[in-house]
């Protein structure tokens, strides 16, 4: 079975070569690559120059194999010239879309309005953190699924929102209703995809995936590992093998669901 991790973190001084050593030792198809975040994130505080460095890593790493590694700008919104240097990225460097994690500014905040038009203008998703946040503060608040509404303001912008939201999982499924609703309730005209990488424990995984397939489809729900390139290896396989026993032995979806949760889901999210 292909499978294709949507949710991993660069750090910095990774290359190419090494990320496909960890992809393969963890048995990963195809992954989501977030690159380092720029300047420092305890105050939030980036340069241009830190910005530029940032893409320009993740663009190298990407160039070795981009069938198989699909690299994100992690993009800060109070750094001068994210937006131009946003279409750099994606125009000039061929980076697939954007990740970004809410600290200290909301995502319903005016000051990522110019992100949001860029992105649709250029036609390129973005992934977002959403739920508890355990290394950044206190910036969870920032980030609950319900903040995400305002995304649709902007018809069209794909966007997908991490950790099933926990632990405000209901919530970040109802958010769902209310982009497929906006869609006139067709799925493939819904904005927005839930990216499935723990923030549920094991105790809440069940309840989260029993909750979230039948309402949202396995269409719209992608697997990742959330891990670094260089731990990969390590936790990727535990995380690929505790979801296929609880789709397959304790939920119990079809062979086709299982395929969308692992790959088909990933894929038409940059269709």
């Amino acid at each position: 079975m292909r499978i294709w991790d949507c949710h991993c973190h660069c750090y910095g001084g990774e290359t190419g070569e090494q990320v496909l050593q960890h992809m393969d030792q963890a048995g990963i198809d195809r992954i989501n690559l977030f690159s380092e975040p720029p300047g420092d994130h305890t105050t939030g505080q980036a340069t241009r120059e830190e910005v530029r460095a940032a893409i320009d890593h993740i663009a190298a790493i990407q160039a070795v194999d981009p069938e198989r590694i699909f690299g994100l700008i992690r993009a800060n919104p109070r750094a001068p010239g994210m937006v131009e240097e946003i279409e750099r990225g994606l125009v000039d460097k061929g980076l697939r879309g954007v990740k970004l994690l809410p600290d200290h500014w909301s995502p319903c905040d005016e000051l990522l309005f110019p992100i949001y038009e860029k992105m649709r203008e250029l036609n390129k998703p973005i992934q977002f953190h959403s739920g508890i946040l355990y290394g950044n503060g206190d910036s969870s608040r920032f980030c609950r699924p319900v903040l995400y509404e305002a995304l649709v303001n902007f018809p069209g912008l794909k966007f997908s929102l991490a950790h099933v939201g926990w632990p405000w999982v209901d919530e970040c499924i109802a958010v769902f209703g209310r982009f497929r609703a906006a869609s006139d309730y067709q799925l493939d005209g819904c904005q927005m995809w839930i990216d499935t990488s723990r923030g549920t424990p094991d105790a809440w995984r069940e309840d989260a995936l029993r909750k979230a397939i039948p309402f949202c489809s396995t269409k719209r729900l992608m697997f990742g590992v959330d891990a670094s390139a260089a731990t990969l290896a390590q936790r990727a396989p535990e995380h690929i093998a505790k979801d296929l026993a609880l789709l397959r032995n304790v939920i119990g979806v079809s062979p086709e669901q299982m395929e969308d949760f692992f790959w088909g889901a990933c894929e038409s999210f940059w269709a």
